[in-house]
């Protein structure tokens, strides 16, 4: 580290004379609590890193959580979110600041200490609440004899904060060593770069039924290229047009594959058979939404009942299912890792195991092998992953079943994303969309990039 970044020095100058420094950790504040949604987000850390359990379940099962208000609950989700993605960087900072680690029965304080950093860094948090929380958390959760050590650790980092940011960043410290692995293995000089756009914020991404440029404008958002509508965030039910059916979440590059498998007709879905996406049946589609999971399709049936959509839905294994007449076009979202939407899901980064990719992939197989034969003779099958490894996506079509022939993919159907044909299929990275705003308010920041895809089209024989 160089001299212009060098720690600042464990004793702060007292700021002139007659002034003493300010102490976060002063006894006056001993009786007052640290707030409602820091406690929360300690409670669901221990969840999520700790044991490993989704973000989305922890929420659900947090006493914590479900006694926050709507601002609470924002500010704890946002908190989370970028710990999740910046806890190696966090990990990192914290140990120029430590003498010595922590004792494993500290992990807690640890952790404390981690949702400080990231405040005061990556949160752009205020700085005298980022330490004064902190400290009254160590306090709360029985770590008393750590708040001088956590003042004086947090106080240092808030006065380098400048020349942390300056330092050139290193997104791999935040993956865990299985992804990083696989990352340098797909992506060799690349998987720095890849990383860092799995690490971006997503946007909120709606898929309206008609006129985007419309809705774009309703709701203060912007109009991407394929027909979604892209806003900074927001609280979805409250949105304009929720409780009408009018939109549905989607990441922008989700909706690509149904579009993929409308694109294969010359005269779209209107009055086709199609297993499985359910928005197909905006496109007037007979739907047949297939799903292992009886809750998935419970939600899915009250999302379908909202959008006044209405699709078949079958509760059964799609190996072992088969539809009692062939059918026109089938979507395979195939279940994968689901690591090319990290940006959404950065829960995903505090797994220390990787996923079964054997199992995963035999699953794969399988389902495809199974999609084709639900077809009838000219049908159209798309197979797609949300997945950055090549082991789920170029790997996994290298050798077609029988009776599949490939139906390439032309850059017009991609509608603005910088995707690339990759072996029989289309690879579309995390930073594939770049948007730029459709007004004169050019202080407008726009969210960028999209989840991470992989898709494959086929016609049977």
């Amino acid at each position: 580290m160089n001299s212009s970044s060098k720690p600042s020095s464990t004793r702060p100058s007292s700021g002139g004379k007659g002034r003493s420094r300010v102490n976060y950790a002063d006894k006056r504040r001993k009786s007052k609590p640290a707030s409602a949604a820091r406690r929360a987000i300690v409670m669901m850390m221990e969840e999520v890193i700790g044991r490993g359990h989704p973000l989305q379940d922890a929420l659900n099962a947090s006493k914590e959580w479900g006694q926050l208000d709507q601002r609470d609950r924002r500010f704890a989700r946002r908190l989370i979110t970028i710990l999740l993605r910046h806890r190696g960087d966090a990990r990192h900072v914290l140990k120029r600041y430590l003498s010595k680690p922590l004792s494993r029965r500290d992990k807690k304080a640890e952790a404390i200490l981690l949702l400080a950093v990231v405040e005061l860094i990556w949160a752009d948090g205020d700085r005298h609440a980022a330490v004064d929380q902190a400290v009254r958390l160590m306090r709360g959760e029985g770590f008393s004899h750590l708040t001088g050590l956590a003042n004086a650790v947090l106080r240092r980092v808030a006065a380098d904060i400048d020349a942390i940011l300056a330092e050139p960043p290193t997104p791999l410290r935040n993956a865990p060593g299985w992804l990083v692995s696989a990352l340098e293995a797909d992506w060799g000089p690349d998987a720095e770069a890849v990383m860092a756009s799995l690490l971006m914020p997503p946007p909120l991404d709606l898929r309206v039924k008609t006129d985007p440029a419309g809705w774009a404008k309703r709701l203060q958002g912007v109009a991407l290229p394929h027909g979604s509508v892209r806003l900074t965030d927001g609280m979805v039910t409250a949105l304009d047009g929720y409780d009408d059916g009018d939109w549905w979440v989607q990441d922008a590059a989700a909706s690509l594959p149904a579009m993929l498998l409308e694109g294969a007709f010359t005269d779209g879905l209107k009055g086709k058979t199609v297993v499985d996406l359910c928005e197909l049946c905006a496109a007037g589609a007979t739907v047949l939404a297939v799903d292992t999971s009886a809750d998935r399709l419970k939600i899915l049936t009250e999302n379908m009942t909202r959008l006044k959509l209405s699709p078949e839905v079958i509760t059964a294994d799609g190996m072992a299912w088969s539809p009692d007449q062939k059918v026109d076009a089938v979507l395979l979202d195939a279940p994968c890792s689901a690591t090319g939407t990290i940006r959404r899901r950065p829960d995903i980064l505090s797994h220390n195991s990787p996923p079964d990719l054997g199992h995963l992939n035999s699953l794969q197989r399988g389902l495809l092998e199974a999609a084709l034969s639900w077809l009838k003779p000219g049908g159209v099958l798309v197979y797609a992953t949300c997945s950055i490894l090549k082991a789920e996506g170029e790997a996994m079509v290298a050798s077609l079943p029988d009776g599949a022939q490939d139906l390439p993919v032309t850059d017009a159907e991609l509608h603005g994303f910088a995707a690339t044909a990759s072996g029989r299929g289309v690879r579309v990275m995390p930073d594939a969309l770049q948007v730029e705003a459709d007004d004169l308010d050019t202080t407008r920041i726009i969210p960028q990039g999209n989840d991470g895809f992989f898709m494959a089209r086929f016609v049977k024989s």
